[in-house]
């Protein structure tokens, strides 16, 4: 049999169209708690355009504790100050996010701005790490790494920690 004749068939076509259909909501129905997140805009912060935020770049674990362990980059601690005293990677720099929001970026004059910066923040669904990245690029910083894993992921691979 050849593929026009195959493919010429209604029947054929139906039952694509079947399967793709069923396929589709069964895909909405299982997934349908994330489609929901993600029309309220939980994930916005999360799309990072290149062009608009250049030399911004997501690392994993290892790539933060071998720019750390070299004196390589600064470490970047956006959360909040009590978060940073409770416990940090060592060296780390403490810059909350809520307070650079709040008009305080005063501090953002401390940091170097030949060094790369590695922006970390609690991990997992924390969004303070890129929101701060953000805006350290639009200030023209244009080395910066966001360590997505952030302060949970370095505490489970049992790396150093200061207090």
């Amino acid at each position: 049999m050849k593929i026009k004749e195959i493919f010429g068939h209604r029947e054929t076509w139906q039952g694509i169209a079947v399967i793709l259909g069923l396929s589709i909501i069964l895909a909405c129905v299982t997934q349908f708690g994330l489609i929901k997140r993600f029309w309220q805009g939980e994930f916005k912060q999360g799309f990072v355009r290149g062009e608009e935020f250049p030399g911004l770049v997501f690392i994993s674990l290892a790539e933060a504790e071998s720019l750390w362990a070299s004196g390589e980059a600064l470490m970047v601690d956006s959360r909040s100050r009590e978060e940073y005293a409770a416990g940090h990677v060592p060296g780390a720099f403490s810059l909350p996010l809520v307070e650079v929001k709040n008009g305080q970026d005063n501090l953002l004059q401390l940091l170097p701005e030949d060094k790369p910066l590695v922006v970390y923040c609690e991990g997992g669904s924390c969004q303070t790490s890129l929101a701060l990245a953000k805006i350290l690029s639009k200030k023209g910083y244009r080395n910066i790494k966001v360590f997505s894993g952030g302060w949970e992921e370095w505490l489970q691979a049992g790396l150093p920690v200061e207090n």
